[in-house]
């Protein structure tokens, strides 16, 4: 993208505030600690950038208001009573007090904000959405499909938009992976597809299928899927994943993997990331407890447990399982 580049730092002044339990609420908690920490969601909700007919059951509001109240500079515990009930209006799935999954509710709330903001919006033919609300401006990537006939080399392209990137962790016949790196590496590998009906050729037959990134969002979430379902059995995984501080995206775009060049600078700027929250699951798959930590001033970190934070050191941080891992870009383009 040719443009103006602007860099973005992760230094801000952050509020770091706490959130009270409402009983089995954490996995609430933590995803708005992150979402408060996001620069540029944060910079839309205190712009009052957000207008609403009916503010008393719009969510959107009420995030603007719990924007409000943590960088207002007051520290006392703030109890988000209106908000877990706006949820439970909006998302039927998540309502009652038993304990959600945390990636769960950062799609539910992504999604609400999205329709609710979409009809003022208006598009946006740079977003994989074609939406040009907040959360595709901040959130959306693009993911390219490349399905290739192993008879006649014919290959389909199919882009679709995503809020987030699932990482496997169980055995896909490449080994365990070790790292965020691994994962990625692992998801963007081609995978073998059976009796696949070719449109050019008209034959059934074998077909591979790679997944790149073609579009790449401001903030990036990596959800490390730990918890494994099936009709046997529900277990956590909790093989130990590394996490860098700075992770460079160039290796899994789409341009990348298709042989494309990249001048260096684009390489080193554009496509480089910050981490600015960690969300982690302590426990069991049946019982079990969601924490956060978030960086502050470059190089700080504290750890937001409900309505206890506290400073954290980074090794407490990149020694942690990780579940949920949320990137800033740190150069933002401008067209």
């Amino acid at each position: 993208m040719t443009g103006v580049q602007r860099q973005y730092s992760t230094n801000i002044e952050a509020p770091l505030n706490l959130l009270m339990n409402l009983g089995n609420t954490c996995f609430m908690n933590c995803i708005l600690q992150a979402l408060a920490h996001a620069p540029l969601l944060r910079d839309y909700f205190l712009g009052d950038r957000h207008l609403c007919a009916t503010p008393a059951q719009c969510l959107v509001c009420e995030l603007a208001r719990l924007f409000q109240e943590f960088y207002s500079g007051v520290r006392t515990p703030h109890i988000p009573y209106r908000l877990l009930h706006l949820v439970w209006t909006h998302a039927r799935h998540l309502a009652g007090y038993e304990q959600q999954d945390a990636h769960e509710f950062l799609m539910a709330a992504l999604d609400v904000i999205h329709k609710h903001c979409r009809e003022t919006a208006g598009p946006a033919a740079n977003n994989p959405n074609n939406c040009g609300c907040i959360i595709d401006q901040i959130f959306t990537g693009g993911l390219q499909s490349d399905v290739t006939c192993t008879r006649c080399q014919q290959v389909s392209t199919k882009i679709d938009p995503f809020w987030d990137i699932s990482l496997d962790l169980g055995p896909a016949g490449q080994g365990n992976p070790m790292s965020l790196m691994d994962c990625l590496q692992r998801f963007t590998l081609p995978e073998n597809l059976a009796n696949f009906r070719c449109g050019m050729c008209k034959e059934r037959c074998d077909a591979t299928k790679q997944l790149t990134v073609k579009k790449l969002p401001l903030v990036s979430c990596f959800h490390l899927k730990r918890f494994e379902h099936s009709l046997k059995w529900h277990k956590k995984i909790t093989a130990f994943i590394s996490f860098p501080t700075e992770l460079d995206m160039s290796p899994f775009l789409s341009k990348h993997r298709n042989g494309q060049s990249e001048m260096a600078t684009e390489i080193g700027d554009t496509n480089r990331y910050s981490l600015f929250a960690v969300v982690n699951h302590s426990g069991t798959i049946e019982s079990g407890h969601y924490t956060c930590f978030i960086r502050h001033h470059q190089n700080h970190w504290f750890k937001c447990d409900d309505h206890a934070v506290t400073r954290a050191h980074a090794k407490e941080v990149f020694d942690s399982e990780g579940y949920l891992l949320f990137y800033q870009k740190q150069f933002l383009d401008y067209e």
